[in-house]
């Protein structure tokens, strides 16, 4: 403290003999660097302050597009023409697409991205998720996926979806030993057509635990009516 001190008081004479310009000039040459880092600091706490206070902590719905390059994140065209088809309040609660996940259901061996998507799915905040077919199936076996024709939870999402069901068959045996819908084939929806997110398939699977399963229906009910919205 004591050489910390003596430093400052070295600085103040030198400062003291200076006209005005010439404390302003001497401050920033030797201590912009210092002044950057405390504005920076300064700026970025209130940025923290203003996000916790004012950004919505509760969803309207989150959905996951996993393994796709697509831009098809919060504030995409997607994103737009959804939140306006649902007339959702963003102001209000977030809706989040996210479009940073990539992991493949059929290993045994997992990354960061699975776990994540786990975290989401266990902590009831993931309401669907969309893959290739095939991947979709694959992801259904491990059981974090919606059996569309339990009625007392899905509705009637498999009597209405019929045509279009993907099935597949439960690791868990003592849940089923045969093939049950966990997810509704949209490869021939905007989703492809349109916003490309995958080349040859899409299917769409809803979390087994969906907090917004009116949500998830409205979603699904958006990307098969896309081509009427925008005409």
């Amino acid at each position: 403290m004591g050489a910390l001190k003596l430093y400052f008081e070295k600085e103040k004479e030198k400062i003291s003999v200076l006209d005005v310009r010439g404390k302003l000039e001497y401050i920033w040459q030797y201590y912009k660097l210092w002044i950057t880092g405390i504005v920076c600091a300064v700026a970025a706490a209130v940025y923290l302050l203003i996000h916790f206070l004012v950004t919505p902590r509760d969803n309207w719905f989150y959905a996951v597009f996993a393994n796709t390059y697509a831009d098809v994140g919060e504030h995409s065209k997607l994103w737009d023409g959804f939140v306006e088809y649902a007339g959702l309040d963003v102001k209000e609660k977030n809706v989040v697409f996210n479009n940073v996940c990539y992991f493949d259901p059929s290993k045994n061996s997992y990354n960061e991205y699975y776990n994540a998507f786990v975290a989401y799915a266990d902590s009831k905040t993931l309401d669907i998720v969309t893959m290739e077919t095939e991947d979709l199936a694959a992801l259904g076996e491990k059981g974090r996926l919606m059996d569309l024709s339990n009625t007392d939870i899905a509705g009637h999402l498999a009597e209405k979806y019929a045509d279009r069901l993907v099935y597949a068959v439960p690791n868990d045996t003592e849940y089923s030993s045969g093939p049950v819908p966990v997810g509704i084939d949209l490869s021939d929806t905007c989703l492809v057509d349109e916003f490309h997110l995958y080349e040859d398939s899409c299917a769409l699977g809803i979390s087994a635990l969906a907090p917004h399963l009116d949500q998830a229906e409205l979603f699904i009910e958006y990307v098969l009516n896309w081509e009427e919205s925008y005409e």
